[in-house]
């Protein structure tokens, strides 16, 4: 069930529904986020997960998992008519997407991940794997959140991600931190971790 297989609309449909009905609320999104990678497969497509999935994969916190699910990645109209297929439905600004009879919610905020983002393949209990934004980048992403609005969540998860960052990573945040103007906000939020 890895990427790749060239799965029928109707297993990847059938997969879908299995995986919007699972009980752990953080599995259920991956899950879901596995299975529409596998749809976006053949169109060149990698969706990532970003957001609060990735923040909670990143600090196993339960206050960060959100219920719906952040992906970047490009939607060109071929792969919204396969989304459709599979029991998504569109909504008119054409970056969101509900899955018919499920609390499930889909969401492309952007196209395109930094150019010197990381990703990391996640394995998930189906057998399945889900991209999802590496460690760093999700942290880089709130700092950069939380220099532009103050809120006291991202600083919650600003601290949560800090807190895991491996010793061998430490120079790689720091140099991007820099490139991307927010060494004072990781300075500050440092002190207080």
């Amino acid at each position: 069930m890895g990427k790749g297989r060239g799965e029928s609309a109707v297993e990847l449909r059938s997969e879908l529904r299995q995986a919007a009905a699972r009980d752990d609320l953080a599995e259920r999104m991956l899950e879901v986020a596995a299975v529409v990678e596998a749809a976006a497969a053949p169109f060149g497509v990698q969706p990532v997960v970003v957001g609060g999935v990735a923040v909670y994969l990143w600090t196993a916190s339960d206050a960060f998992l959100t219920h719906d699910i952040d992906v970047v990645m490009e939607v060109p109209e071929r792969l919204s008519a396969v989304l459709a297929k599979l029991g998504f439905v569109a909504t008119p600004d054409g970056r969101h997407w509900r899955l018919e009879g499920t609390d499930v919610l889909l969401e492309a905020p952007a196209a395109q991940l930094d150019d010197d983002a990381l990703v990391t393949e996640v394995a998930l209990p189906s057998g399945r794997t889900a991209s999802v934004l590496s460690r760093v980048d999700v942290l880089l992403d709130r700092l950069d959140e939380l220099q532009a609005t103050g809120h006291l969540v991202v600083g919650q998860q600003v601290l949560a991600l800090l807190g895991g960052v491996p010793d061998d990573e430490v120079p790689d945040l720091d140099a991007r931190a820099t490139s991307r103007r927010v060494t004072t906000i990781l300075s500050a939020m440092r002190a207080l971790a």
